[in-house]
């Protein structure tokens, strides 16, 4: 497996492979810390082939138990410590891993359930190189990952090695030019696929992942200092991130003089945000990627022009790689012509097996082409023109509002438009088992002197110039930041339960970050 062989190439160098704190691991000490755990896997745990459940954030162990687990012949399961205990005994229940990695003491327990004192004494242990024999094979599960299920229940995403081999092939052109042993920003939890991206794609060239842990992304004035000690080459991330940063004025080419790229995925891109890093930091490729987390993290890309904020249109999401086929179709799964807007289908080697234990929810998403190419159904209204991708919203974004069918994603895209609106989330106020309004949330991009009433006003006037009279939000409320969940998203679970709940006070009252 490419990362596994970059691991032993790179051992063979001075270089640091983790930043975490005070903390540096280079990567001979991160081969043999894999090794060891190899090891331990290998004599401890029959031939079975179970994965691995890490219960942790950002410890700098984390990934030396993922590439021991691969080296021993196993998958992982990353699970971040913002999955509260419950949803992470869920997990264990529905996978059954062999070992139970516990860095938070959470009182969970496995067949085998290791403590951070425990692991730390397996990773100091001596250990031969693990034998090649014994990796993770293509067909092997490399990773699980768990996602919200529309049910409540999570859904585990089987990630195989050669899903990520083709993913590796795919998005090669996009990563080709940072520099061997340069600088990334490991910001991004490992329970979210975006954070492939630092482990296989950065450690697998030789670059030294500077970790940015939950407290540190909390604080601008934290993740400044981290920004200017790392001088990172790259910034990979959700826009959110970048939304956050944007509204300080540091946050600019002299903070980050060597980044070469921002790239982003896993959350709409919108032009205002594209524009001001374009401003900011000259000449730095802004790239929009496109990927659901069944399809192995992204597949599409395309670095936004001058002509596309200018476009009318929202920004492409991209072409997709040259390893994959996507196809626009309508409801019986037949391909559209060329403009129209239908279901993006995405095939190719880089698509998941499907979910553990689902096989209705598999029979349903998944599928074969009539040349045996794995396809999967993304549930996203898309259209292409000349090849090129346009993500219009989520099929199951749709609601019914007054008889009529509303895309949440469509009203949040006129709200961003507006000036002074940097960011915006709509959620439906449900009412005897139906939509009877629309909420919602805004962040300005500078504090405008109006009150909760006028600012209201204002926007609803200016939406009334671009959406019909039933898509204007009933209520408007500013909020000083979103929350957002482990995947780096904006949290409309916890919007909508503070909404719920009284939390959000009406139009007069902001939700604050929580």
């Amino acid at each position: 497996m490419f990362i596994l062989e970059a691991l032993e190439h790179y051992a063979k160098t001075d270089r640091i492979a983790i930043r975490y704190h005070d903390e540096q691991v280079s990567f001979a000490a991160l081969n043999r810390m894999s090794d060891a755990f190899a090891a331990y896997l290998r004599r401890t745990l029959p031939d079975d082939g179970r994965p691995v459940m890490l219960y942790g954030h950002k410890q700098s162990v984390l990934p030396a138990c993922m590439f021991g687990a691969l080296k021993a012949g196993r998958g992982y399961i990353p699970v971040d410590t913002t999955y509260p205990p419950d949803r992470a005994a869920q997990i264990l229940r529905d996978a059954q891993p062999a070992v139970l990695v516990d860095l938070c003491a959470a009182g969970l327990s496995a067949e085998h359930t290791l403590c951070e004192a425990e692991l730390a004494q397996i990773l100091t242990q001596p250990a031969p190189s693990a034998p090649r024999s014994s990796w993770i094979r293509p067909e092997q599960t490399a990773y699980l990952l768990f996602t919200s299920g529309s049910t409540g229940t999570p859904k585990g995403v089987q990630i195989t090695a050669g899903n990520l081999a083709a993913f590796h092939a795919g998005a090669a052109p996009w990563f080709a030019q940072l520099p061997e042993g340069g600088a990334f920003l490991n910001e991004i939890s490992y329970s979210f696929d975006v954070s492939v991206c630092a482990l296989y794609e950065a450690l697998s060239r030789g670059m030294t992942l500077w970790t940015a842990d939950r407290q540190t992304l909390e604080s601008p004035q934290a993740l400044f200092a981290l920004l200017r000690e790392a001088k990172p080459d790259a910034w990979v991330s959700t826009p959110s991130l970048a939304e956050f940063c944007i509204h300080s004025a540091q946050f600019c080419a002299e903070l980050m003089p060597q980044v070469r790229q921002f790239l982003f995925c896993g959350e709409v891109l919108t032009k205002k945000l594209a524009a001001e890093l374009m401003r900011r930091f000259p000449g730095v490729p802004v790239i929009n990627a496109y990927g659901p987390t069944e399809t192995t993290v992204f597949v599409t890309g395309v670095e936004i022009t001058r002509d596309m904020l200018d476009a009318d249109e929202p920004l492409p999401i991209g072409r997709p790689f040259e390893t994959v086929q996507a196809i626009i179709a309508d409801d019986h799964g037949r391909p559209l012509p060329d403009g129209e807007a239908g279901e993006l289908l995405v095939l190719g080697e880089a698509v998941s097996p499907g979910y553990l234990g689902r096989p209705e929810l598999n029979e349903a998403l998944f599928f074969r082409s009539e040349d045996g190419l794995r396809g999967y159904h993304t549930g996203d209204l898309c259209r292409m023109a000349d090849g090129m991708l346009y993500y219009l919203g989520r099929l199951d974004g749709q609601i019914k509002l007054n008889g009529f069918r509303v895309e949440l994603e469509d009203v949040e895209q006129n709200l961003v438009k507006l000036p002074n609106i940097a960011r915006a989330a709509v959620l439906p106020v449900w009412q005897d088992g139906r939509v009877t309004a629309l909420t919602a949330f805004v962040l300005l991009e500078t504090p405008d002197g109006e009150s909760a009433l006028q600012r209201a006003r204002r926007i609803k006037t200016a939406l009334a110039g671009c959406l019909p009279s039933y898509m204007i939000p009933r209520k408007i409320l500013a909020v000083d930041s979103f929350p957002l969940n482990t995947n780096g998203k904006i949290d409309k679970k916890q919007l909508a339960a503070q909404l719920a709940s009284g939390a959000a006070g009406g139009a007069h009252e902001p939700i604050r970050r929580t």
